[in-house]
């Protein structure tokens, strides 16, 4: 998990896995937060959520998320996007833009004229023996090693620059910053652009993003007339 603050660059990690519940990430992130304040939260999620909720359990974390109560565990605002979409929303400038991610696991989003569409990648067929989890996340680049890893990651790329046709290609996630070089016709992310992501899931930010099913439309031009955003406190399962 990553936490920042809005207003500040410091990013707090705690580690995630499979024994990861929401239960726990609740307690773990009140505990690694306990000297910051913040008035709302903007929760990633490494999964599908429809308008604002979660869909179904996460494939690579325990239960426990479904029916769970964020807002009440925390006791302050809580609005929830899909994470590849919250790094979607930090990054999008106009047309469409695609946000690809590798870390822990793979996550994408397609972004068009102005509406954020999360893709599942993660059991798409990569070759006749793999998908896109067992070859392109972070276990699979210390299993396979880094040369191996990094001609996968460019295929992949490629594949999904044919299949969607973006004017803009974003590469983030924890293993973004060892791509050496870039895949063509992309540019890279940093995983700390996800405050900006947060911070645009609230009333008062330069660009609003609120949900529509499985997708959320961005307001790039919200009224001036309303207040500047309180602080904010990210909260990215990975």
């Amino acid at each position: 998990m990553k936490l920042m603050v809005s207003g500040d660059t410091e990013m707090r990690k705690i580690p995630s896995g499979r024994e990861l519940t929401a239960r726990k990430m609740v307690s773990e992130v009140k505990a690694a937060t306990a000297d910051w304040d913040f008035d709302v939260i903007s929760l990633g999620f490494p999964g599908l959520v429809k308008d604002g909720r979660l869909v179904r359990e996460p494939l690579n974390l325990s239960g426990g998320w479904l029916r769970f109560d964020f807002q009440r565990a925390f006791a302050r605002p809580v609005r929830i996007i899909n994470d590849a979409a919250l790094h979607a929303l930090a990054n999008y400038e106009k047309g469409r833009m695609l946000f690809v991610g590798f870390g822990t696991s793979v996550g994408a989003a397609l972004v068009a004229d102005s509406v954020i569409i999360p893709v599942e990648l993660g059991l798409i067929p990569f070759s006749r023996r793999n998908t896109f989890m067992s070859r392109l996340t972070k276990e699979a680049r210390r299993q396979n090693g880094h040369k191996r890893w990094q001609r996968d990651v460019f295929a992949a790329v490629l594949l999904l620059q044919d299949i969607f046709w973006p004017d803009d290609t974003v590469i983030g996630g924890g293993n973004a910053k060892v791509l050496d070089p870039l895949p063509a016709r992309c540019r890279r992310a940093s995983n700390l652009d996800g405050i900006k992501g947060a911070v645009r899931l609230w009333e008062g930010a330069d660009r609003l993003a609120k949900p529509h099913g499985t997708t959320w439309r961005i307001n790039m031009h919200p009224s001036r007339s309303k207040p500047t955003p309180p602080p904010h406190a990210l909260a990215q399962v990975a």
